[in-house]
């Protein structure tokens, strides 16, 4: 994306306020280019007649003109509103861009680029970009390239059921949205956009099928199906593992969890689960590390966050107090404390 979006200011006196408004705007902008002239001939082979802010860019229609109005806000607006293509082809390079702009709802589409639809699903995503500018960032992720193919088990797919899309939400948590059908056509992707910014869609869940042996172990095994049921029992106090297969710590927390489920196994109030959180999603709880621990109490009474120590004196005196003792705050921990109390970041 390096320099493919320039900023330039014409105005025949640099002393102005919509002068200083500009060099204002240039101070604060570290990812774009800025010039600003007075010249005549510049003025000319640009084709501005009047004192104006120009961004040129080599994608879309190229250029936008800001010719009235011009302050320091609205020239940071412009640059917001036109710094990413249309269609953004998704790379490690362009990531924070993406994820870290100001719009935070975001059409990724799942293709290869080598795709026969290729051309024409760009030209349908370009179009209701166009109608949906600032509201949601249309996003190709190209399945050709090998490092993008890890994105789609965030989303429960397979190269094998490309080309389709998803449009998420970020906030504190990422919310996902799923079409009623794969069609990438301007119709499809306009009654898909439309529906989930009139507030029309519910979040997609990713749930695995409930095993026919969830609960023929100590430790249950829980899935997006067949969680309320099992962790929002009211007669029950339920203990979930939340982890990642490829998760390190969860690892090594594995036989633990398995020696703490045998010994309350014959508790009438008391039950150890896990579930596998890439491949299931459930409302209202959220994962931001592996292994994340939480008490769901009888009662319907609030989840308890653990946090004490992973040992099993430590889950049973946890669980012996009821979820007392070892119990720890709810907001998320940062990447570094994450680290240091043996978490991996999902």
């Amino acid at each position: 994306m390096e320099n493919e979006v320039s900023c330039v200011g014409f105005f025949k006196d640099q002393s102005s306020d919509a002068a200083k408004a500009f060099l204002e705007a240039a101070a604060a902008e570290e990812s774009i280019n800025f010039g600003i002239t007075s010249e005549d001939a510049l003025f000319k082979s640009s084709n501005v007649e009047a004192d104006s802010v120009v961004v040129f860019k080599q994608f879309d229609d190229k250029r936008v003109d800001l010719k009235e109005g011009i302050t320091a806000d609205a020239i940071a607006d412009l640059l917001d509103a036109n710094r990413l293509p249309l269609v953004i082809y998704f790379s490690q390079d362009n990531a924070d861009q993406i994820f870290g702009g100001e719009v935070k709802n975001h059409l990724l589409m799942f293709m290869k680029k080598s795709s026969d639809q290729h051309d024409a699903a760009v030209e349908a995503m370009r179009t209701v970009a166009a109608a949906n500018k600032n509201k949601v960032l249309f996003v190709f992720i190209n399945l050709d390239e090998e490092d993008n193919v890890r994105i789609l088990e965030f989303f429960g797919l397979t190269v094998e059921d490309a080309p389709t899309y998803r449009l998420i939400h970020l906030e504190d948590d990422m919310e996902k949205f799923k079409p009623d059908s794969n069609d990438v056509t301007v119709d499809k992707l306009t009654e898909f956009v439309t529906a989930f910014l009139d507030g029309n869609l519910k979040p997609f869940l990713m749930s695995e099928d409930v095993p026919a042996d969830w609960d023929k172990n100590p430790v249950k095994v829980l899935v997006g199906k067949n969680f309320a049921e099992v962790a929002l029992d009211e007669k029950k106090n339920v203990f979930v593992e939340f982890y990642a297969p490829w998760c390190g710590h969860c690892k090594q927390l594995a036989p633990i969890w398995d020696e703490l489920a045998e010994k309350f196994k014959d508790s009438a109030d008391i039950v150890i689960a896990k579930m596998d959180s890439t491949a299931n999603e459930v409302e209202d709880v959220s994962v931001q590390s592996f292994p994340t621990l939480k008490y769901f109490p009888a009662g319907g009474k609030d989840v308890v966050d653990y946090n004490g120590d992973r040992t099993l004196e430590g889950f049973t005196k946890f669980l012996e107090s009821g979820g007392v003792d070892g119990a720890g705050p709810s907001e998320e921990e940062d990447a570094a404390e994450a680290d240091a109390e043996g978490h991996d970041e999902l």
